[in-house]
């Protein structure tokens, strides 16, 4: 079948079923909506309220996308992947790991973060990811086998600094990691994050300065619908000569920069400075 047509029929069939769970979300449930309102409020101060109802709107129907997105591409063969996923500069990694660098890749909820999932189809290097299992152990293997389709080798969250610090002597590797907000105690590091202190996760940056990895910072944009591009971009080639905290503080300020781009591709949802008290 012609690529072009089986993307188009691919879009059409779960842009479908992404469209049905949008009216889900955004009119009968009304999923979250206060606090998806308080969140673009502290984030943008001088949002308007058309602006504030607009950008809502299309953060559900992201998020239905979003929900869609891991089936669809389960669904494609190797070769189509492409189609939907695009790494603009691939070559910054391949060349930090030629050089004897594992390379910690930090990237956010934001646009599609599993997407990544695919690295393995465009570099020969090893690359880890951490996951969170499913209490139901059937589940848990189904999900398990469909995130590392491509190749990506998946740790247990609860194992993943334990593994990642024993592989110091080992050849390099790219350690996929979600850094996040930490809205619960205790708390460690704070930065300034889209207009407010916000408390944050700091394994990233210990496990690089640890193995004196490269830190690499994931640009995401969404190109189309299910469609993704991912630019690499460096914030240190050597984490260990970065003061503690500086690796957290370049991170945050470049996901201000690509959430600034396409608001609507962050998880406003979730309550991340629900439990701050300063």
């Amino acid at each position: 079948m012609n690529i072009n047509i089986c993307k188009a029929l691919v879009v059409i069939v779960y842009g479908a079923l992404a469209d049905l769970l949008f009216i889900l979300l955004s009119v009968i449930l009304r999923y979250r909506t206060g606090v998806i309102r308080k969140n673009l409020k502290n984030s943008f101060p001088g949002i308007s309220q058309h602006q504030e109802v607009q950008w809502q709107r299309a953060y559900y129907r992201h998020v239905a996308d979003l929900v869609i997105e891991p089936f669809l591409v389960n669904s494609l063969r190797k070769e189509n992947i492409h189609d939907f996923i695009h790494y603009e500069n691939i070559q910054l990694l391949n060349e930090l790991l030629r050089s004897g660098k594992s390379i910690v890749l930090m990237t956010s909820h934001y646009a599609n973060w599993e997407y990544l999932l695919s690295l393995p189809l465009i570099t020969e290097y090893e690359v880890l990811a951490a996951y969170a299992p499913i209490s139901n152990p059937f589940l848990d293997k189904k999900m398990k086998k469909l995130r590392s389709r491509f190749g990506v080798k998946l740790i247990s969250k609860c194992a993943w600094y334990r593994t990642v610090v024993n592989r110091k002597n080992e050849k390099p590797t790219i350690f996929l990691m979600v850094a996040d907000q930490r809205p619960v105690p205790p708390f460690k590091t704070a930065v300034d994050f889209l207009g407010q202190k916000t408390f944050v996760q700091t394994g990233s940056e210990r496990i690089a300065r640890n193995l004196n990895c490269a830190v690499v910072y994931v640009d995401a944009e969404k190109t189309d619908r299910h469609c993704y591009k991912y630019r690499f971009i460096l914030l240190s080639d050597a984490a260990k000569k970065e003061s503690p905290g500086q690796i957290m503080t370049l991170y945050y300020a470049a996901l201000e920069k690509t959430i600034a781009r396409q608001p609507a591709l962050w998880l406003w949802s979730h309550d991340r400075w629900k439990n701050h008290s300063f």
